[in-house]
Formats: C-alpha cells, sequence, structure tokens
C-alpha cells in the first residue's frame, strides 16, 4: 500500500509542445522503471488536464512505499530531468505538490 504520492503538474505553450515533452518524458522513464520498483515507487499515472480550455497541462502522478522510497526516487528523477534536458530544451512551468495518503477508497 502506499503511504506517499506526489502529483506534478506541467503547462506546456502548446499541444505539440507537451505532446512532444510527454514522448519524451516517457522514453527516458520507460528505461528506468525497474530502478524506480526497486526504489520502492509503486505506481505512475500520466494524465492530460482537460478542463482548463486553452491550456496544455501534463499531470504525473506517482506513489511511493514510504518515505525512503519518495527520497530514493529524487535521485533518479534528477537524472531522469538531466537527461531531458539534453534531448530538448522545452519551457514548460512545473508545480510539484506532495501529499500523505489519510484516505483510499476503492469502490
Amino acid at each position: 500500500e502506499p503511504k506517499l504520492i506526489s502529483y506534478i503538474t506541467s503547462k506546456f505553450g502548446s499541444k505539440s509542445d507537451m505532446m512532444y515533452a510527454e514522448n519524451l518524458w516517457n522514453d527516458i522513464i520507460s528505461d528506468m522503471l525497474p530502478r524506480f520498483k526497486e526504489a520502492g515507487a509503486l505506481r505512475q499515472v500520466v494524465t492530460q488536464v482537460w478542463n482548463q480550455e486553452g491550456s496544455f497541462i501534463l499531470g504525473n502522478l506517482w506513489e511511493y512505499s514510504d518515505e525512503k522510497a519518495f527520497i530514493a526516487c529524487q535521485e533518479l528523477f534528477r537524472e531522469a530531468e538531466a537527461e531531458m534536458s539534453k534531448r530538448a530544451d522545452i519551457a514548460n512551468i512545473i508545480t510539484p505538490s506532495r501529499g500523505i495518503i489519510l484516505r483510499d477508497v476503492h469502490l
């Protein structure tokens, strides 16, 4: 069961920038998923925000087994972000949120 989550939104200037960044990030992260799992990440969900007309926003939700897993994954994210910077220069505004799960209702 996850204990912590992070939800990061990335806002882009155009749909093409958003889609290019999502595909590039997926290429980078896909190769690293076994390392994220080993570090304690439990799940990743990628969303496209649709309720803000004229905006191009991706959301990334990550679930972690505990605080140690979250910290271990931060090093992997820095590595992935460095690789992303090498491959492309896409302007975006990143807003990170972190949370402790208080209630998790499965219907």
